[in-house]
């Protein structure tokens, strides 16, 4: 990520503490900062949170904001499943941190990689769950995420953030049953959205969103969770999404001016999985003590509570 330049000195200085393994800000090269999400943050969405990596005022902080809609399928589009579509900006506070073209490909670059994670069985959402009727209604969730604050490390706590907004989605129930349209005499299928805040249901498979860990390559090794200087003198940045079963489900390669051994990438792979372990755990009870958040909590109108004739 382009931003400002830093001395050889301290880029000398950077490089030695990573190869004896303690870096500026003391911790060792896999260590992660401290991780805070709070869930039920954004009133008339469908689900979702904020995420801090790092102390406050001092760290990445990401809020996501999850709103769903009906859609009409279009034939060539898939029969029985629903649709995830990702946005990410960075703010304008966050944006002082890089070149204004740097922030435009930076944006489109994050949420390629979030698309690619969640569109998809890789995501381990249930999709087929978000379809209303085979070939004629579905939800489509939008994603959209925004860069608050940064403090080096985006992409990981965007998945930490995403993936706590997801724990907090509630949809409607929908009904859906048999009508005669009274022109044709013909029955067909239309669905009905219940209007009552209680009737409301999660979206299975949230457990098993995938988390990133983003490797960066100072010298001859790499370290995680970076801070902006380290990330400004890396020659590689290489992200794996593993999921809370340890699959791989994503390896990303930012645009940077280096390559990474195979020795070097297979022993990522594995701190990885590693990684991610903890962190699932660790943020499932972070999620459990934000229950209490959701509870009481008014799902949003979708302005559909009226029968839908396909």
């Amino acid at each position: 990520m382009d931003q400002l330049p830093i001395s050889v000195s301290e880029t000398d200085y950077i490089i030695k503490g990573v190869e004896a393994n303690l870096r500026t800000d003391g911790r060792g090269n896999l260590d992660l900062r401290e991780i805070n999400l709070t869930t039920g943050v954004i009133s008339q969405t469908y689900g979702s949170a904020r995420g801090r990596i790092g102390s406050l005022g001092r760290g990445t902080e990401i809020i996501v904001g999850i709103k769903a809609e009906i859609g009409n399928w279009i034939p060539g589009e898939k029969e029985n499943v629903g649709k995830i579509v990702c946005n990410v900006e960075i703010s304008p506070i966050a944006n002082q941190s890089f070149g204004t073209r740097t922030a435009e490909d930076l944006n489109v670059e994050l949420t390629n990689i979030v698309s690619n994670c969640l569109d998809g069985p890789q995501s381990g959402l249930d999709l087929e769950q978000l379809c209303i009727i085979p070939k004629q209604a579905y939800w489509i969730l939008y994603v959209d995420a925004m860069v608050l604050s940064y403090e080096g490390n985006i992409i990981d706590p965007l998945f930490y953030t995403i993936r706590a907004a997801f724990s907090d989605v509630r949809i409607p129930k929908v009904v859906v049953e048999s009508v005669l349209d009274e022109d044709t005499k013909v029955e067909h299928l239309a669905y009905e959205i219940v209007d009552d805040p209680s009737a409301v249901t999660e979206i299975k498979g949230w457990q098993d969103i995938p988390l990133s860990v983003t490797f960066y390559k100072i010298g001859k090794k790499y370290v995680v969770d970076t801070i902006p200087e380290e990330e400004n003198i890396s020659t590689l940045r290489t992200t794996v999404c593993v999921n809370s079963s340890g699959e791989i489900c994503l390896i990303h390669k930012g645009k940077y001016r280096g390559g990474m051994a195979y020795s070097l990438l297979s022993e990522a792979l594995f701190e990885a999985r590693k990684l991610v372990v903890d962190l699932i755990a660790s943020q499932n009870k972070q999620l459990e003590s934000c229950q209490s958040n959701k509870d009481g909590m008014e799902v949003p109108d979708t302005g559909s509570t009226f029968l839908n004739a396909f």
